[in-house]
């Protein structure tokens, strides 16, 4: 037959009256109906949702255990949040508050602290960060300098200021010493505030889909993620699940717009995603939406810790790799790999693309007027084979490695600064700093020719070590005094010490 165009209200209607379900190649379903049946996609696997209730608030424990899983057609057993391979997705409102308590089920850690913290250590000792969040830093809210050892709880609660941007977040472990063991083990999943993006009608009319990228490194003799105890975390050993699942497939209809929340939830991959035969239509970086829809037939490029709201449009009936592109971010290139599939239907729907979109108020663009302190430079040094493990380097900021008791950087409330952060490695560095975002202006001395917010960004190595790459950012430190840290987003590193303390007074 031939292909069926009909709208997306008919489409919802029409499903609504049927209840169907199958996918028919086409042909067109009239058994049990006076309407034809339209063909219904197979579910995309979603992480489980728990979302805000009538009063405002989120409430809601997670669990840290091993589980067993099967990824890939193999056994794992790995350290969860509620026994998946990545967590459930949390929802809920600016103006609402977000209770997490943190029950840990893992078993107790049998080795000592180590009088260097930089070397990593009980990985059954864990926390949380709400990554992107501007929230509180201190007390129960995204305090990074929690502990909460094997069989205790921790009752986080973060109160969302009414005026945080709309967007997709995420969380996962923080703890010093295990962050990346935990989250080489799947731990990691969605947070989103509503609003915003969502309220658009040609939104609002596709499918909003968590694409959660979980990266796993799992020893094939054991099934578990090995101690880190050196150069461990082979590449080969790298599995990328989507959702939980490898290679999952997402059909739709030829001309229906779907939104993915896009999320590198991985410790360490940069990951440059396209879709075969199809354009991205950008949405959102790092949850803050952009000033104008950005349509681009090349990859984005998310690093460790970066989220894309995407728009895509089925094409031509068929099949087409999600693709995680050849990644050029190390001192070897990483081969392209398949993240999932993408099936277009052979039935047609006509739906829009929204043009104008809502930028956040509360993030005007930062000027040079604006600035209202002293400049500074961070510098993310590698020195080879120094580390604290064998077969390990050094990773430093500014010639420091992390210490507890050192404040490396304070900041005055109010402060509107610029920063120039450069990488002479030869890798880059996904650079993260906590609780305020940030706008990057230039990228090795070229300005952006629209300032990007981020929380999140990779620092090039475009020269090194005699040409050092750079980003020049400016950030608002507004609303909340407190201690919390910025650092090399790749987990390895920062468990090695490619982290500082910054307090804001």
């Amino acid at each position: 037959m031939p292909r069926t165009r009909v709208t997306r209200r008919t489409l919802l209607k029409t499903l609504a009256a049927t209840g169907a379900t199958s996918i028919l190649g086409g042909c067109l379903d009239f058994a049990g109906s006076s309407e034809p049946a339209l063909p219904v996609p197979p579910e995309f696997i979603q992480p489980p949702l728990r979302s805000a209730g009538a009063d405002g608030v989120l409430d809601t424990t997670l669990v840290t255990k091993f589980a067993t899983n099967t990824v890939d057609g193999k056994i794992v057993n790995t350290r969860t949040y509620e026994g998946m391979i990545g967590g459930p997705t949390l929802r809920c409102r600016p103006g609402q508050t977000l209770r997490i308590k943190i029950d840990n089920q893992l078993p107790a850690n049998t080795d000592a602290i180590p009088a260097n913290v930089n070397i990593p250590h009980h990985f059954n000792t864990t926390n949380l960060h709400t990554h992107g969040l501007h929230v509180s830093p201190s007390g129960n809210s995204d305090n990074v300098f929690v502990e909460i050892p094997p069989g205790e709880k921790f009752q986080y609660e973060y109160h969302i200021p009414a005026d945080h941007p709309a967007g997709t977040f995420w969380y996962h472990p923080h703890q010093h010493g295990s962050s990346s063991m935990q989250s080489l083990g799947g731990m990691g999943g969605a947070l989103i505030i509503a609003g915003g993006l969502d309220e658009l009608p040609e939104i609002a009319a596709a499918r909003d889909l968590v694409f959660l990228i979980n990266e796993l490194n799992i020893d094939p003799a054991t099934g578990k993620t090995p101690d880190f105890t050196g150069d461990v975390f082979l590449q080969a050993n790298r599995i990328l699940t989507v959702n939980g699942q490898v290679r999952p497939k997402l059909s739709i209809f030829s001309g229906e717009v779907v939104r993915l929340r896009v999320i590198n939830a991985s410790a360490r991959s940069t990951i440059p995603l396209s879709i075969e035969g199809h354009d991205i239509h950008l949405l959102a970086l790092d949850g803050i939406t952009l000033r104008t829809r950005r349509t681009t037939s090349q990859p984005v490029v998310l690093a460790p810790a970066n989220r894309a709201d995407i728009l895509i449009v089925g094409k031509a009936p068929g099949s087409y790799n999600i693709l995680q592109a050849v990644d050029n971010s190390g001192a070897q290139p990483i081969p392209a790999s398949v993240l999932g599939l993408l099936e277009v239907l052979p039935t047609t729907v006509t739906m829009a693309l929204p043009t104008n979109l809502p930028a956040p108020a509360s993030l005007p663009d930062i000027l040079a007027a604006e600035i209202n302190a002293p400049r500074r430079s961070l510098d993310f040094q590698v020195l080879p084979r120094s580390g604290p493990l064998p077969g390990t380097s050094s990773f430093k900021i500014n010639g420091a490695a992390f210490d507890p008791a050192v404040i490396n950087h304070t900041v005055a409330l109010g402060n509107v600064e610029e920063w120039t952060l450069s990488n002479a490695s030869d890798t880059v560095h996904p650079f993260h700093i906590h609780i305020n975002p940030f706008q990057v202006i230039a990228i090795n001395g070229i300005p952006l020719p629209v300032p990007e917010w981020r929380d999140t960004v990779n620092i090039p190595n475009v020269g090194a070590p005699d040409f050092p790459g750079t980003v020049t950012i400016r950030h608002r430190f507004t609303d909340f005094k407190g201690l919390f840290v910025l650092h090399c987003h790749i987990l390895v590193h920062e468990d090695l010490g490619m982290m500082h303390t910054v307090k804001v007074v």
